[in-house]
C-alpha cells in the first residue's frame, strides 16, 4: 500500500523515471533511423570486406589505430574526415565501411562521409563488437628506434682508451 501511495503522490516522477529509462534502451534505434550510415552486424561486415568492394575506414585516434584495427582499414581520424573528402570521392568502391571504439563516432564520421557520395555502413558496437566476437585484428608495427652513426661512436671509444691508458697526443 505505501508503494502504490508513493506511486500516486509522484506521478511525476514516475513518468520522467519510465521515459528516461526507455530513450536509453531506444537511443541507438533512434539514431541509427537517422543516419546515414547502415548498420551492420560484424557478420555482414565480414562479408563486406571479404567481397573486395568497399573501403574500411577507422575513424580513431592513430594510436588507438596502432594498438589494433580491422585488415586493409585505412585510418582517418574523425577529425580529418572532412578534409580527406576529396581524395574519398575519387576511390573507386562505392561502399565504404566505417567504425570505431564502440560505433558513436563512426556515426558523427558517417553524416560527413554522405557528402562523398558512398554507400556507408557503420559497425555495430565497433571494434569492440569485432573483437568481442572473436574476428582478428591487425596490430601496425612499432618502428625499430634509429642507430646513431658508427663512426662517432668509434671516435669517441678511441678517446676514452687513449685516456685510460695515458696517452696523449700532445
Amino acid at each position: 500500500m505505501e508503494l502504490l501511495d508513493f506511486l500516486i503522490k509522484n506521478w511525476m516522477l514516475v513518468i520522467v523515471f519510465v521515459g528516461s529509462g526507455a530513450l536509453l534502451f531506444l537511443w541507438p534505434q533512434i539514431q541509427n533511423r537517422f543516419s546515414p550510415a547502415a548498420g551492420v552486424s560484424t557478420l555482414e561486415a565480414t562479408r563486406l570486406i571479404n567481397a573486395g568492394s568497399i573501403v574500411v575506414i577507422d575513424v580513431r585516434d592513430p594510436a588507438a589505430y596502432a594498438e589494433g584495427h580491422l585488415g586493409k582499414a585505412i585510418n582517418i581520424p574523425l577529425a580529418e574526415i572532412r578534409g580527406k573528402l576529396p581524395e574519398l570521392r575519387k576511390k573507386s568502391p562505392k561502399n565504404v565501411l566505417i567504425y570505431c571504439d564502440r560505433g558513436q563516432k563512426s556515426l558523427a564520421a558517417a553524416k560527413v562521409l554522405a557528402e562523398a557520395d558512398k554507400t556507408i555502413h557503420n559497425l555495430q558496437g565497433g571494434l569492440a563488437a569485432w573483437k568481442e566476437a572473436g574476428l582478428p585484428v591487425e596490430k601496425t608495427p612499432e618502428k625499430a628506434p634509429e642507430k646513431k652513426p658508427a663512426k662517432k661512436a668509434e671516435k669517441t671509444q678511441e678517446k676514452s682508451s687513449e685516456k685510460t691508458h695515458g696517452k696523449s697526443k700532445k
